[in-house]
Parts: C-alpha cells; structure tokens; sequence
C-alpha cells in the first residue's frame, strides 16, 4: 500500500487539491447566501390596537439597515372591482409624530405608525379615485379586501425595496374586521417587480 502511495502521489495530492476547492467554493457559497440574506430588506406590516376599522397600520423595519418609506399605496377590492390609491399624504395625524406625510426613514428593528387602515381605506373610496359615488369604509359590503403597500429605499441599492400585505375585511356583528391574509407579509424580490416600482412612485408624485 505505502508503494502504491508512493507511486501515484502526485495524482493522490492533485485530488486532494480538487476536494480542498469543492470545499472553499462551498463554504464561499454559504458565506454568499448568507450576506445577500443580511443586506436584503425585510418589511413587516402589521396590524395593532385593535381589529376592526380603527386598528393602527405598523410598519417595521426588519432589515439590518434603515429604510427610507417613499410611497404607500392602499388598494380596495370588492366584487366590483379592485381600485388602488397612493397614501402616502396623512389624511389624520400620525401618532408618534404630527407630520403632514408617511413618508420618512425607520431605523433597522425600529416601527412606524402610519395611521388606522380607516385613514388608508377611506381615500380609495372617495369619489373619483373609487367605485361611483363615494363609499364610506363601514359601507363595504360582501367580500372585500384591502393591500397595502410600501415601497423604500434601502442602504445603498439602486432599486427600490418593496412589501405587500393583504387584509381580509370581514364583517361581524354589524363591524367590520380586519384579518390577515396570510401569516406574514410578501417581500418584492425580484429585480422585475423592484423595477416596477419606480413606475408606482411616480404615480404618487
């Protein structure tokens, strides 16, 4: 065996050499992975203080570095149709900070309040940007459901980051009630849908 060892060294070290790249290029892979995962936005939206109409909309920002909110987007949709809206001016002071905008950074692991979905809700239904005449909140009736939508700027990407999460307006006992969709909340991922979204900034300016 230690002739055989002897004789084919060269072949037996040119092998090791091959299985020491495999496992440097995995390692470089995992490393890779992981640091896209730490540099990439994560937006949470949420819904807090209450369950009906006057809970209060919660933007946070899971990503390891601050976001910048440059537009929100609220979108209704009925039987009859589905009409979206740009947010992004308070119709109603926000809590934390009496501003006339959504818009603002939010530090990593930080939240903002951006009203109560009433505040987001009612200015899809006004007339013109609607359904025909204008449709209070409570006034909703059958299936509906409302998205919401926040577009950022993140670190220093050049696109723009993006979430969406969707809400199920569901009536009980003469309220309306608000029930997520699903469990967490859609990152915009791709570099299509990231494009996008220049296209939806510009509509709110």
């Amino acid at each position: 065996m230690w002739n055989w060892i002897a004789n084919n060294h060269q072949v037996i070290g040119a092998l090791a050499n091959i299985a020491m790249l495999f496992v440097w290029i995995a390692y470089l892979q995992v490393f890779v992975s992981s640091y896209r995962r730490q540099k990439r936005s994560s937006i949470m939206i949420n819904r807090g203080a209450g369950s009906g109409l006057e809970a209060r909309c919660l933007i946070s920002n899971m990503s390891a570095e601050a976001i910048y909110i440059e537009s929100l987007i609220a979108t209704v949709e009925t039987k009859e149709g589905r009409w979206s809206c740009p947010v992004t001016e308070l119709q109603e002071g926000r809590s934390d900070l009496e501003l006339a905008t959504r818009q603002g950074p939010v530090q990593a692991g930080q939240f903002v309040d951006i009203g109560s979905f009433r505040s987001l809700i009612e200015p899809v239904l006004r007339p013109g940007a609607g359904p025909r005449g204008a449709v209070a909140a409570d006034g909703l009736d059958g299936p509906a459901a409302v998205e919401i939508k926040v577009i950022a700027v993140h670190g220093s990407e050049d696109l723009l980051a993006g979430a969406i999460r969707r809400f199920d307006l569901i009536r009980q006992e003469g309220r309306l009630l608000l029930r997520g969709h699903t469990v967490g909340t859609q990152q915009i991922r791709s570099r299509r849908q990231r494009e996008r979204l220049r296209d939806d900034v510009e509509t709110d300016l």
